[in-house]
């Protein structure tokens, strides 16, 4: 009974054991930079996976092994760690069952991944439904492939593909020296088989989503991107019906021209579900292990984690307010350390503190000359003021050049550069327009950029290049008000009413706190002979 009642005593002191005693890890990879609180073997396995998934994607989409092009500040951002329920506490919506995210942007291209699935101490009917339940790689998986997308293949992607395809690579494992793709996803059971099929449907879909639209998008959308893929004769169709959606064609003839009769698609498709999923085999370019550099995070990195995962979510008013005391006091533990001088910067910007963010800023720069981000926020501190004080645009202007001479491949302050012209409303040199080019070619993901090089071509009346900018954020937007507006108002441009288009494009100044109450996707739409199309298209710096 002693032994026994030990055993229990230190089972108890297990569970009871507080978060913060399990270590940090940071894992560095040629594509990635991992903020992992698990063991160091773990976490080195999971950088190496996470790298595999990229020379996957590589060989399968025909980019090819990485030429170097990308700089450093491409690398995505993962912070793995806690339970698949964390997930949703951190993305504010508790309970969700969001078992990870992923926020790509030009400063940053951020993943929040649990380090494993809920853990439970009494036994539940749940136990039956273990294996339907999401897996934490594969959320990173998945949303990865979203990011590589965007980032290397430039294509209007209806929801049904894109989700569908990222879905296919959720489930990659290694077998020996090589891949193995197409794995079921068991977490889309349910949605694939209890769900009607119904081909026009996924490929036109309703503008108001009803109760099997998440259905079909990764259920069904798994199903059918697996088989276009897989099957020989159907995967150069693929191609055809994108390229289709690029030239403006509409969806459902679109789908019927590049995959013919949808109702023979839909019997093949009925009759893949109900068999074994195709699974594709391929080789490893590199027999190598992916290298992997890590090392356990030094306190003061430690001690600043939790500070910089809230702020790389994003805060509100009232959430960055509860972060100053703690941001404080950190640097007062630790006021030489450039980690947390530049997580303690960021609380007080987003406190709107400019003057304490810049002081934290130069601090961290007189430490370490060559850091970036220090240099990077001290133009944001600027750009943020002009506001109110015009003559700090001429700051700000210098400030982005002082970040690109550091590190002249980030897109943030190329970025930046065409901004002080165009916020000022001078006209911009062509410095300033190459360097939006470059911004956007670093950071092709990231929907301000974007708008913002389709509303410079627009003034240049370049309609084809705004188009070929503009169709993907209006395919993968389907539906949404912002999508409807945009190829609304694209066709009033090609009629002669350019305005509408230009004011929606144009940012606004990050520092402008103006929000126009505008109609929700799901508003009802209007009696018959009451408003008309594209009615409810206001200014808006919402994205697609």
């Amino acid at each position: 009974m002693r032994l026994f009642a030990k055993i229990l005593a230190a089972f108890a002191a297990l569970v009871a054991m507080p978060a913060h005693a399990a270590d940090w890890f940071l894992a560095e990879t040629d594509h990635f930079k991992i903020y992992s609180r698990d063991s160091k073997s773990s976490t080195e396995e999971f950088a190496q996976d996470l790298e595999r998934l990229d020379e996957v994607l590589r060989i399968i989409s025909g980019v090819g092994p990485d030429d170097g092009s990308l700089p450093p500040s491409s690398k995505v951002i993962v912070f793995r760690f806690g339970e698949t329920r964390d997930m949703a506490v951190l993305a504010g919506q508790p309970g969700s069952g969001i078992g990870g995210f992923f926020i790509p942007r030009a400063s940053g291209s951020y993943a929040f991944v649990p380090r494993r699935q809920n853990v439970t101490y009494e036994r539940s009917n749940q136990d039956r439904f273990s294996g339907l339940e999401l897996e934490p790689k594969a959320v990173l998986f998945h949303e990865y492939v979203h990011y590589f997308m965007f980032q290397h293949r430039n294509a209007p992607y209806p929801a049904w593909y894109r989700e569908g395809f990222a879905e296919v690579f959720s489930t990659l494992r290694s077998e020996g020296n090589r891949f193995v793709i197409g794995d079921a996803p068991t977490w889309r059971s349910l949605e694939i088989m209890a769900v009607n099929l119904d081909v026009e449907k996924m490929m036109d879909p309703p503008a108001k989503p009803d109760r099997e639209t998440v259905a079909r998008t990764y259920g069904h959308g798994w199903l059918l991107a697996s088989l276009l893929n897989f099957t020989p004769e159907r995967r150069p169709q693929i191609t055809d019906y994108v390229t289709r959606l690029a030239r403006g064609e509409g969806r459902l003839d679109a789908a019927k021209a590049a995959f013919g009769d949808l109702d023979q698609l839909e019997k093949e498709l009925d009759s893949y579900r109900r068999g074994s999923a195709k699974v594709l085999k391929v080789p490893y370019m590199n027999a190598e292990k992916p290298k992997v550099k890590i090392r356990q995070l030094s306190a003061d990195e430690e001690a600043r984690i939790d500070l910089m995962i809230e702020s790389k979510v994003g805060v509100d008013e009232k959430a960055a307010a509860k972060q100053l005391p703690k941001a404080r006091a950190l640097v007062e533990q630790f006021p030489q350390s450039v980690p947390v001088l530049l997580a303690a910067a960021e609380v007080e910007f987003d406190n709107k503190n400019y003057t304490e963010a810049e002081a934290l800023s130069n601090k961290a720069l007189a430490i370490n000359p060559d850091s970036t981000e220090a240099a990077i926020n001290l133009a944001n501190t600027s750009l943020m003021r002009s506001l109110d004080d015009k003559a700090m645009m001429a700051q700000a202007r210098e400030r982005f050049i002082a970040a690109n001479n550091m590190e002249n491949d980030h897109p943030v302050p190329l970025y930046g550069y065409y901004l002080t012209y165009l916020l000022s409303g001078e006209e911009a040199p062509d410095s300033a327009k190459n360097a939006l080019e470059s911004a956007y070619q670093y950071a092709p993901f990231d929907t301000g950029i974007r708008q913002t090089l389709a509303h410079m071509f627009l003034l240049e009346g370049e309609i084809g290049i705004t188009k070929s900018l503009l169709n993907p954020l209006i395919q993968t937007g389907h539906g949404t008000r912002v999508a409807r507006c945009l190829s609304y108002e694209l066709d009033l441009f090609e009629k002669g009413d350019k305005e509408p288009l230009l004011k929606r494009l144009k940012p606004k100044h990050p520092a402008s706190e103006e929000k126009e109450e505008e109609p929700k996707d799901d508003a009802e739409p209007a009696a018959d002979g009451e408003g008309t199309e594209g009615s409810d298209c206001g200014e808006s710096t919402e994205t697609a």
